[in-house]
């Protein structure tokens, strides 16, 4: 599936714009709620680890039979 990333913001008037990107096929979206760019970094290197030693635990569980 496709993922889109839809980002709404409204200007000095009142009115709304809507700007819709698309993800190439090498690239997806996260959103995070962070104070600044370093702690939204720290944040999905912290996501990215996790998910990368999940992964790894799993494989190695998986060859044992």
């Amino acid at each position: 599936m496709i993922q889109y990333l839809i980002r709404t913001l409204i200007d000095s008037t009142g009115h709304p714009f809507t700007h819709v990107t698309q993800a190439r096929e090498n690239e997806t979206f996260t959103v995070v709620d962070a104070e600044s760019k370093e702690e939204a970094e720290k944040i999905i290197k912290s996501k990215e680890e996790l998910e990368l030693r999940m992964v790894t635990r799993w494989d190695t569980d998986s060859m044992h039979i």
